[in-house]
């Protein structure tokens, strides 16, 4: 009976490890030594607490990194990142629901040559943005500015890359960039209009007055864009 019962043992062991492997597939690849020997750890460690008990999932793998990758690259994809694993200090919230990594093929062809003309790969766009759905969301919530001039400007650059990853247009609008001002606590109200003024060469409109509402990046504009996003990750 105790053979019996040790083979049975041994066979559960095998299933739990291969279930883990399974889970660690789906963890990007410089993640997955160390989500393995925690899966591991906790597996084992749950078998000598409570022999009995039905194997399970360990409570360190998330809801995220069990679901079906939907990218067809699983090697480089970032979607399932725990919220251990990622760094405070980038200023990142882990994906939610179905949220992936973007591909090439998700991008239109303007932005694909905005990335090639200022050094930009799928990675620094996946460090700042995922797929949810047939949506992009924005994956950081901070953009790094150390005022509010700096604040202001760096969210309509943004707004307008989340904009162009969709259609390849550079664009938002100065209510946009006002509204989200808000809510980041980083509105200057007195100085809103200056700080477009001052930095007229980040946009396209040419002399900047009340009457503008589109804004749209320059070839400046985007330079300064990519290095915003170089920084962030």
């Amino acid at each position: 009976m105790q053979h019996k019962n040790e083979g049975a043992s041994v066979t559960s062991l095998k299933e739990e490890v291969k279930e883990i492997v399974e889970i660690v597939a789906l963890v990007p690849e410089e993640h997955r030594a160390m989500c393995f020997e925690m899966l591991l750890k906790d597996a084992l460690s749950t078998r000598h607490a409570s022999p009995k008990s039905v194997p399970h999932p360990a409570p360190h793998a998330s809801a995220s990194e069990a679901r079906p990758a939907k990218s067809p690259t699983p090697a480089i994809n970032a979607g399932d990142v725990t919220d251990d694993q990622i760094s405070p200090a980038a200023g990142i919230q882990p994906k939610v629901n179905e949220g992936s990594d973007i591909v090439m093929a998700d991008l239109h062809m303007k932005t694909k040559k905005f990335m090639s003309s200022n050094d930009l790969n799928l990675e620094h766009i996946n460090n700042v943005f995922y797929k949810e759905g047939d949506k992009f969301e924005l994956l950081i919530t901070d953009f790094g500015a150390t005022n509010m001039t700096e604040g202001q400007i760096r969210i309509a650059s943004m707004q307008a890359l989340h904009h162009a990853l969709t259609d390849g247009d550079f664009t938002t609008t100065v209510e946009a960039v006002r509204e989200e001002c808000k809510m980041r606590k980083c509105y200057d109200g007195p100085n809103f209009s200056r700080n477009f003024r001052v930095n007229a060469e980040t946009f396209d409109f040419g002399e900047w007055s009340k009457e503008v509402t589109e804004l749209r990046l320059s070839e400046v504009g985007k330079k300064a864009l990519a290095e915003v996003v170089k920084n962030l990750t």
